[in-house]
């Protein structure tokens, strides 16, 4: 059932906030001849190191030392990207459980595991991924595309729940509003952004509702103008795209946001 370690190359991230069990697992991954791209502490680093490497395969860790947990971490990293991510924790009440479910999990292993765990499960989320790349059914989505362009594109590009709160934001958009993208994370959007309705001459209220949620449903925005930091308002292009869970069911959006230039006005 299993490919051969020897020819196994599947890069895997490990979302862990206690280093030596990080170390731990990294050795055991290099050990089989995994690729270990990175490790991280938080579940907002997770998100980010997923759209930097696109990794085959997240090991989680559910309490993180960040703001975002490893379940709400998941949620968005297998909406997505479609990653197999492995939760590796030691709570296994009924809440977590039942919580951990709704991230749709490739699997639960119970801390202290064994060696043999961690490989079958693996494999395991390996292969159903491998077969299900092949079928006729994957195709990569819009969302995930995005996601990838975030880091390079000369865009503001933010991904946020479904209470408008900040999950990701990319580096432009940290360049735009002056911020460091840990210090924003899990807050309004609409505590950064200030948009100006250029055609009725009035500044939007709620940022969240009526600039971003209206372009869920009309489509790209145009007419606006967001405030910058020196107190001046630059045209924008505002793009929203619902994020979906695999039971189509909308956990949050991903928002682009393009600052005009002087040939498009």
């Amino acid at each position: 059932m299993f490919e051969s370690q020897k020819k196994s190359k599947s890069e895997i991230l490990i979302v862990e906030d206690d280093e030596i069990i990080a170390t731990l697992i990294e050795r055991f991954l290099i050990q089989y001849n995994y690729a270990v791209c990175a490790k991280v502490a938080s579940g907002e680093d997770a998100l980010y190191k997923t759209a930097e490497h696109l990794p085959d395969l997240v090991l989680m860790d559910i309490n993180l030392a960040g703001k975002i947990d490893g379940i709400t971490a998941t949620k968005f990293i297998a909406s997505i990207f479609h990653t197999p991510v492995i939760f590796l924790s030691g709570q296994d009440d009924d809440t977590t459980l039942e919580r951990a479910a709704l991230a749709e999990p490739a699997s639960f292993i119970i801390k202290p595991f064994t060696a043999k765990d961690l490989y079958s499960n693996i494999e395991i989320a390996l292969h159903r991924e491998r077969i299900f790349k092949r079928s006729k059914d994957y195709q990569e989505d819009k969302i995930k595309r995005l996601a990838r362009a975030a880091l390079s594109d000369l865009d503001a590009y933010f991904i946020l729940d479904i209470r408008g709160r900040i999950i990701f934001i990319n580096p432009y958009g940290e360049y735009l509003l002056n911020v460091q993208r840990n210090d924003i994370i899990l807050k309004p959007i609409g505590n950064f952004l200030t948009f100006y309705d250029t055609r009725q001459k009035i500044v939007f209220t709620d940022t969240f509702q009526d600039v971003i949620r209206e372009s869920l449903v009309l489509g790209i925005r145009q007419h606006i103008a967001v405030k910058m930091k020196d107190e001046t308002y630059r045209h924008v292009i505002i793009q929203s795209t619902h994020i979906r869970n695999a039971s189509k069911e909308s956990i949050g959006m991903i928002v682009r946001m393009h600052i005009k230039t002087k040939s498009e006005l």
